[in-house]
């Protein structure tokens, strides 16, 4: 499996679903599948049972996680801050950074009113957030992709560039 992570607005899901069709391989997002399992939006889940528990359900998810060896994962922007996420992704498969600016992210993510850690910290917790989140990311991926001024197509090549290596 093929697990993208990064922070929100960095391109995992566009990225993703582009690079299960280069590689004609199933395409999951972590953030659907909670979905579907709970019958509830994120935004809802955050809302009722707080961001502590989302994080028990996405460790939830990668555990029952079934897939080929070129599944893309699409996952959520957090999933690599706990532990047991880091290691249970490192053990399924190959985990690749989407390194997005943080003016960058801001700019994609502008108005997207699905995202409840956008409402609920505001610019500068997001930059708080993305600055926490950054070393982690580098320590949890196999490689980094600098998505930042990338086209779709030029950041699909490169994965598929690091995977061969």
């Amino acid at each position: 499996m093929i697990f993208l992570i990064g922070f929100m607005g960095s391109g995992k899901s566009t990225i993703g679903r582009e690079l299960a069709k280069e590689l004609n391989s199933d395409c999951l997002d972590s953030d659907q599948l909670i979905e579907e399992k709970y019958k509830m939006t994120i935004g809802e889940i955050f809302a009722r049972y707080g961001e502590n528990r989302f994080r028990e359900m996405e460790t939830e998810i990668l555990k029952e996680l079934q897939g080929g060896k070129w599944s893309i994962v699409m996952t959520g922007g957090g999933m690599a801050e706990r532990k047991a996420n880091r290691d249970l992704m490192k053990n399924k498969g190959k985990v690749i950074w989407l390194n997005c600016s943080f003016e960058e992210t801001v700019r994609r993510i502008a108005g997207d009113n699905t995202r409840p850690l956008v409402k609920e910290k505001g610019m500068d917790g997001l930059k708080a957030l993305y600055e926490k989140r950054v070393p982690i990311y580098q320590a949890s991926s196999d490689f980094e992709i600098k998505t930042t001024g990338l086209t779709i197509e030029e950041t699909v090549k490169k994965i598929l560039a690091g995977l061969k290596n």
